[in-house]
């Protein structure tokens, strides 16, 4: 027969169980808790990382519209004939005389993807073969280029054309294209420009800001015959590098990582990206002469730029650096002197 157990077994094996349950506990409860806590923190990292990659695609988007699509007065056109008739009051009686005379004509054509395209057309006071074709800088528009063209019809006796670049003045187009893509816009205007004055004009293209970027990025590779010579006005070397330096200047920013995410929404959306907009490489295959103008007191396209694009021009270049002129206003800190470098360099080249 079985043998009972004592009081004292009992008691025993009682003991011995309690002494097993801690300890099986602890075993299973530690590494569980220590499990959950590391998972929580992989899910809050991720959470933090997938917002901050939020706030910089955001960031870089606004920057993005704000550096393309900026509010501006560019649309306003008679606004802009107010602030060029109160800058340089002669142009009202000029440009009433144009039109008394019906010379200064608006005109309008379709680009290759049918965006409707406006300018302005000024024939000289008499005919003749030299035209000078105009590109206005960002946020500006035909009408506030209207003292160079007084410089070119009045002074110089020229046909005068001024695109308004997409997005700007009367022409259509959902983004400034920052003088690159304008270039295939501006090689329409000036065929148009050739066969409105004559079909053998002898031709200079003279840009300013955005203008003189499309124009140093124009005058490389092949010209068509009637292109003799260009003024490249405070240009700058790339659009990337435009923006990184305004970045920094205006905002204290670094452009990493907002500058190279911005570049490539605009890839997304327009097709190009500020890295490959460089007039660097137009500059270096230019055959045709050029004249460089900026102001020694620039800050918005820092001077320093005006001399690496002056060294990427391989021969028949001229540079003129306007003292103390800020950004853009070389002609209005001294207008006899500009108008002085402009006479003598197409004197050089354009009547060969």
């Amino acid at each position: 027969m079985p043998r009972k157990s004592s009081e004292s077994e009992k008691k025993s094996k009682a003991t011995l169980s309690k002494n097993k349950r801690p300890a099986t506990k602890g075993k299973t409860t530690k590494p569980v808790h220590r499990l959950k806590l590391s998972r929580w923190m992989v899910f809050m990292g991720l959470k933090v990382l997938l917002v901050i990659l939020i706030l910089f695609a955001l960031s870089s988007y606004l920057l993005l519209r704000y550096a393309l699509t900026p509010i501006s007065e560019t649309r306003d056109i008679q606004g802009s004939y107010n602030e060029m008739f109160s800058e340089f009051p002669y142009l009202r009686h000029w440009t009433d005389s144009l039109n008394k005379h019906s010379a200064l004509l608006d005109t309008t054509i379709y680009a290759a993807d049918s965006t409707l395209l406006h300018g302005l057309m000024i024939r000289g006071p008499k005919s003749t073969p030299n035209t000078a074709v105009l590109i206005h800088g960002y946020t500006q528009n035909a009408v506030r280029m209207l003292h160079l063209a007084y410089l070119y019809n009045h002074d110089l006796r020229f046909n005068v054309l001024i695109p308004d670049l997409r997005h700007s003045g009367e022409s259509g187009g959902d983004h400034i294209q920052m003088g690159w893509k304008d270039c295939d816009d501006v090689r329409l205007w000036m065929e148009i420009g050739n066969r409105r004055f004559g079909g053998q004009t002898r031709m200079v293209v003279h840009g300013v800001s955005m203008g003189a970027f499309c124009a140093m990025c124009l005058s490389g590779g092949k010209q068509p015959a009637y292109v003799k010579a260009y003024v490249e006005d405070c240009g700058y070397t790339s659009v990337h590098d435009i923006f990184k330096y305004r970045m920094r200047r205006q905002f204290g920013l670094p452009s990493w990582p907002l500058l190279n995410l911005s570049s490539q929404m605009c890839r997304w959306y327009w097709d190009w990206d500020f890295e490959e907009a460089d007039c660097r490489t137009g500059l270096s295959q230019s055959t045709l002469p050029m004249l460089f103008i900026h102001g020694g007191g620039d800050t918005y396209v820092p001077t320093e730029m005006v001399y690496e694009l002056y060294q990427q021009k391989p021969r028949d270049k001229y540079i003129w650096v306007a003292p103390k002129a800020t950004h853009a206003r070389s002609f209005q800190s001294n207008p006899s002197e500009y108008q002085h470098q402009v006479r003598s360099f197409l004197n050089m080249f354009l009547y060969k």
